[in-house]
This record gives C-alpha cells, structure tokens and sequence, in this order.
C-alpha cells in the first residue's frame, strides 16, 4: 500500500466519521426536543389534573347551592300561601264588615 491509499483511507474514514458525527448531533438535538416535550407534557398533565379538582369543587359548591335553593323554595312556598290565606281573610273580612257593618242592620 502506497502513501496514497493511506490517505484515501484517512479521507475516507474522516468523511465516514464526519458523518457519524453529524448523526449523533441530531440524535442528541432530537433526544433534546424529545426532553421538552416531556416537561410540557408534565406540565399540561399538572394543570389538567389541578382544572379537573377546580372543576370537582366548583360541582361540589353548585350540588351545595342547589340543596339550599331548594330548601329556601320550600320556605318561599310556605309562606306565599301563608300570604294569600291572609289577604283573603283580610278581604273577607272587609266585605262583611261593608256588608254587615254597624250600619247595616
């Protein structure tokens, strides 16, 4: 073997190496990339996670007002009737008082 052949090897094998070299770079860009996405991943996960028990209390609280509305709607009820029992007594009243008042005998 000549002195050429040597370096046509060692041309050969820098350009093999160069290569190499330029494919481990973008392994190590892409295991990079690979790396933020995860971290974005994990911090979408934390905020899904951290909506999802917001969104538990905020049902928690509405079930809450519900019972209470519906409690306070019973108690509206009562007295509303309450309220119409007595105007039409109150106009009941006022009737027969025109009616058989101290005047009308």
């Amino acid at each position: 073997m000549g002195q050429n052949t040597k370096i046509n090897m060692n041309k050969g094998e820098s350009t093999r190496l160069d290569r190499i070299e330029e494919k481990i770079d973008k392994l190590a860009d892409a295991v990079i990339s690979i790396a933020r996405a995860e971290e974005k991943l994990a911090g979408l996960e934390s905020l899904n996670v951290d909506q999802s028990r917001k969104l538990q209390d905020l049902e928690d609280r509405l079930r809450l007002v519900e019972t209470k509305i519906h409690d306070v709607e019973g108690a509206v009820g009562i007295l509303n009737k309450i309220f119409w029992i007595a105007l039409t007594a109150l106009i009941t009243g006022a009737v027969a008082m025109a009616f058989w008042g101290p005047g009308a005998i």
